[in-house]
């Protein structure tokens, strides 16, 4: 039997369920059960969204996994380094019974095909446009996060990595690479980006997709020619399920921890701003 521990944000949805297709191929004979407490899901508006978006299915839940969950949580607490649960976002044990489900490794799924498709989407028609938009035009979605990555809860983690420096080296990149760019902005903080990224006159904030809605953000970053992401899982994803072969630029340093995700295709460009 394994149990994996679910939570997070759409970005982290889509890391989780790439983890659970890698431990079932793994272990083709074992029982495998999710968790899905809401209190890991609340903070976000869309909560636990990936299986109203894709066209995936998640394990389901036991009261047998449940119990087992939190017995093993019990045990951790007693015995820090016991085995028999992974909660580490990068370091796997597989012989564990219990596994944080956010585990960030290129090797899960780049070599799947079709493993990850958007369910029919029904667009408004401002949404609609901005497709036409970019399709038209040498199109760049710039993803900034700023909101929760400010707080106490996330700064030290993930504050103070995708700044304005960062952005602007990705801006040089990209007019040293596309003529003519046609600039799409997503952001939870437009008055920042409109008031000091200075883009040029051809740009649109995007600023409509809230609430349950706010995965439309990333389903339209997958349109555009280029994207400059931020340190963000869901910019992250914006810009990999992009089919347009896009010019994707990144910050270098992803997390302020000492461990760092293997997450990045060879010709994505990485900026390091230290």
């Amino acid at each position: 039997m394994k149990i994996l521990y679910f939570g997070g944000g759409l970005g982290n949805q889509i890391f989780e369920y790439s983890f659970y297709l890698a431990l079932k191929e793994r272990f083709p004979s074992e029982d495998i059960y999710g968790i899905y407490p809401n209190f890991k899901f609340k903070e976000h508006f869309g909560g636990f969204e990936i299986e109203q978006i894709f066209d995936v299915k998640l394990p389901a839940t036991t009261f047998k996994a449940k119990l087992i969950i939190g017995l093993l949580f019990l045990y951790k607490k007693i015995n820090p380094k016991t085995s028999l649960c992974s909660l580490h976002p990068i370091n796997i044990n597989w012989n564990s019974i219990v596994f944080n489900a956010f585990k960030s490794d290129l090797s899960f799924y780049k070599d799947r095909r079709k493993w990850l498709e958007y369910k029919k989407i029904s667009l408004d028609l401002r949404n609609r446009k901005i497709i036409d938009k970019m399709l038209a035009t040498n199109s760049v979605a710039i993803h900034v996060r700023r909101g929760d990555f400010l707080s106490p809860k996330y700064n030290n983690i993930l504050g103070n990595i995708a700044t304005l420096v960062y952005y602007k080296k990705a801006l040089d990149i990209i007019k040293s690479k596309m003529s003519d760019p046609y600039f799409f902005v997503f952001s939870d903080d437009m008055i920042w980006c409109k008031t000091t990224l200075n883009l040029p006159e051809k740009t649109v904030y995007i600023d409509w997709n809230i609430g349950k809605n706010s995965f439309l953000d990333m389903y339209l970053m997958t349109f555009t020619k280029a994207n400059i992401i931020a340190n963000s899982t869901f910019s992250y994803w914006g810009a990999y399920l992009n089919k347009n072969t896009p010019i994707v630029i990144y910050p270098e340093k992803w997390i302020n921890a000492d461990y760092y995700p293997k997450i990045f295709p060879v010709d994505w460009i990485g900026i390091n701003v230290e």
